[in-house]
């Protein structure tokens, strides 16, 4: 048996939702609750929590930046976003700050548990369909014009991904989260691209390699 816990603000849908898994004989609902302060006011470590389904929008506030606080509670916890967006920009920020899954609100009932318990038994990462495409897309291979760009300047792995987030409209912020190093490791690699393709801005970056 797992034990989860639901953070969604619609009080009809955190009911139904709580009410469906209680029929579950492989998923327990432990904590339902309508906000991230009140999951950190009501948790206790015997809940022993192993997912956290998390709304996107709660009360019409961001729930992204809170991820790492509630990681912080519950360290070995898979949270998996539970929402309607479905935006590239979001969907990034959500696995940046510690997100281990994007479901989009169309699944019944009986599909989200399938869904749940599979990541649970360790087979992967939980994404819907649409979401997994953006995701795909954005880790496409590159243009010609990005290769030849990378051969002559000879860029670093590092590099080359901090061009696409650049690209994407990724904040030094959150490419800083996803690459696991500090704000001015990201200026410094910035400065380094600039230099190697001989640019001064991110207008002459698009123009240069999309």
């Amino acid at each position: 048996m797992y034990n989860i816990a639901i953070i969604e603000d619609d009080l009809e849908l955190r009911k139904s939702l709580s009410n469906h898994f209680e029929q579950s004989t492989q998923l327990d609902c432990v904590l339902a609750v309508d906000t991230v302060d009140k999951f950190l006011k009501y948790h206790r470590d015997f809940m022993e929590i192993d997912l956290i389904l998390l709304d996107v929008m709660l009360y019409g506030q961001s729930s992204i930046l809170n991820i790492p606080s509630i990681l912080q509670r519950e360290p070995e916890a898979t949270i998996v976003m539970f929402t309607l967006f479905d935006d590239s920009d979001t969907i990034f920020q959500a696995l940046c700050n510690g997100a281990m899954g994007y479901l989009l609100k169309e699944l019944d009932f009986n599909d989200l548990e399938r869904k749940l318990i599979s990541t649970l038994s360790g087979e992967g990462p939980l994404l819907s369909p649409a979401v997994a495409k953006k995701i795909i897309n954005y880790f496409s291979p590159k243009s010609t014009e990005v290769i030849i760009a990378e051969q002559e300047a000879e860029l670093s792995e590092k590099e080359t991904i901090i061009i696409q987030l650049l690209k994407d409209g990724a904040s030094y912020q959150e490419m800083a989260h996803f690459l696991g190093i500090t704000l001015n490791g990201v200026r410094y690699h910035v400065k380094n691209i600039y230099r190697k393709l001989q640019i001064k801005s991110k207008g002459e970056l698009w123009k240069r390699t999309r």
